[in-house]
This record gives C-alpha cells, sequence and structure tokens, in this order.
C-alpha cells in the first residue's frame, strides 16, 4: 500500500480521537469497506485533499460529507435516472450500487461501484459531472485514485483544475 503511505505522509495525518466504527458502517452500507480507504480515514479523519476532494468518513459528525448517507444518495440517484434528469453508467450492470466516498466543491461526485454479492477490495471508482449526464470510471483503489490526483497522473475531465492545489495536500475537518 505505497499510495497509503505516501499519503499520509504527504498529508501529516493525525488519527482523529475516537475510533471509526467500521462494523457499523459496513452494516449500514451492507459493504465491505475498502482496507486501503479504511486506512487512510482511521489515519486522518474525514478531510480536504488538494484543497478539492472532500473524502467522506463515518459518523453524525461530518454532517454532508458522513459516509452512513451513502445509501440515500445512491437512492436520490435511482430517482433521478427513472425521471430521466440524469443517466446512470453506461456500462452500470444490473442491481449494482454506487457509493458515494467522496465530493468535490463544484459538483463532481466520487463512488464505489458495488456489485451484488461482491465482497471484492478494491471497488472500481466511478467520477459522476456536476450535471449527473456523465460518468468516468477509474479501475483503481482509493488511495491510488487520490495520490495520482496529487501527483497529476490520475486526471478526471470533471475535476476543475483550477481548484485543485496539489501542494495543499490534506485538512482534516474538525469534528
Amino acid at each position: 500500500m505505497a499510495s497509503l503511505d505516501e499519503l499520509i505522509d504527504a498529508g501529516g495525518l493525525v488519527p482523529p480521537g475516537e475510533p471509526f466504527d467500521w462494523e457499523q458502517a459496513e452494516d449500514v452500507l451492507q459493504l465491505r469497506i475498502p482496507q486501503d480507504y479504511r486506512a487512510l480515514v482511521d489515519a486522518g479523519g474525514a478531510g480536504l485533499w488538494f484543497d478539492y476532494i472532500r473524502v467522506y468518513a463515518p459518523g453524525e459528525q461530518y454532517s454532508d460529507r458522513n459516509l452512513l448517507d451513502s445509501n440515500g444518495v445512491f437512492e436520490d440517484l435511482q430517482i433521478f435516472w427513472d425521471n430521466e434528469l440524469s443517466t446512470p453508467p453506461d456500462d452500470l450492470p444490473a442491481g449494482a450500487r454506487l457509493i458515494a466516498w467522496a465530493s468535490t466543491g463544484t459538483g463532481p461526485v466520487l463512488y464505489w461501484l458495488v456489485e451484488p454479492g461482491s465482497s471484492t477490495d478494491p471497488y472500481p471508482i466511478y467520477v459522476q459531472n456536476a450535471d449527473g449526464d456523465a460518468w468516468e470510471r477509474f479501475g483503481m483503489t482509493t488511495t491510488d485514485f487520490l495520490r495520482g490526483v496529487q501527483q497529476n497522473t490520475v486526471r478526471s475531465a470533471f475535476f476543475a483544475e483550477e481548484f485543485l492545489d496539489r501542494a495543499q495536500t490534506f485538512r482534516a475537518y474538525s469534528a
């Protein structure tokens, strides 16, 4: 997990006071949360990466950045799709869910693709544009994605590059 260690070092992460209840989070979300994501959040909590990507953590104290609310986000997506207000990814398998794990201040949301009965780790990452009508897929871990954004080797057409500050690695949210 080189990317994990590099992000922890680059961000100067300090573990939050209380440990996260990952068992409860997995029960609520009905999925196995990726190990690299868990380790990253355990190391520094929820926070803002590169002054742009808001990484969620489980817990009511995180308000609109609460990982536990991700089932509701997917339910909202399904309503938009049913009413043709936005478009699902073309390659979304039947019965699959998208679990929001991060967002940006300019609208794009980052999801894990979780297929029925899947216990795979990592989950593919989808980025939805701000209008909800276009998607990008990345086949990598959460920490590889974030490390790639930092190194400018992973780019999303939906990210507002002018707002990304790769020198401002991480700022933790106050819980």
